[in-house]
């Protein structure tokens, strides 16, 4: 399977690889983690756990976790996901390294991957869950054309839901 590579004005975004991964668990704190419905794992070697499957659901179609790094320097700057992309409504998540936040990486890490989903994916529409108070990722969804559709209450904070037309 061809491994999609998605270039903007400052990132390049490619699929994970196991050699990421240490720099990616590096940038997980409980504050990052605050809006998430994980919580960071207590060691790399937990956090390695679940990151075979990552590799398996790529090739299987199923999932996408995209690297983001700065086009220029290497850098980590995050992790765009689309989760659930074999069905009509696939999903996103997206956490973004906190040394980066409030500088629009988001909203352009996550913008090249729905750009690229759109085209490469037969989805109805997307789904785009947040939590009530992360304004910050409430805002990129509603950048893509995100609808608010529900809202739920989640074990660490309450969720709301956004459609994002494909």
């Amino acid at each position: 399977m061809t491994r999609p590579e998605l270039i903007t004005q400052r990132l390049k975004l490619r699929i994970y690889s196991a050699e990421d991964a240490e720099e990616m668990y590096s940038h997980i704190t409980p504050t990052l983690t605050r809006f998430m419905a994980w919580e960071p794992p207590a060691s790399f070697e937990e956090f390695l756990s679940n990151k075979p499957s990552w590799e398996e659901r790529f090739l299987q179609g199923t999932d996408y976790h995209f690297v983001a790094r700065d086009l220029q320097s290497g850098r980590y700057i995050g992790v765009v996901g689309v989760h659930r992309a074999t069905t009509a409504t696939p999903e996103f998540g997206v956490w973004m390294s906190e040394d980066v936040h409030g500088q629009g990486f988001g909203k352009e890490a996550v913008g090249a991957v729905f750009e690229w989903a759109k085209e490469a994916l037969q989805a109805d529409y997307f789904i785009y869950p947040a939590a009530d108070e992360n304004w910050a990722s409430r805002k990129i969804a509603e950048s893509l054309g995100g609808q608010l559709v529900s809202s739920e209450q989640k074990p660490k904070y309450m969720s709301v839901t956004y459609h994002i037309p494909a």
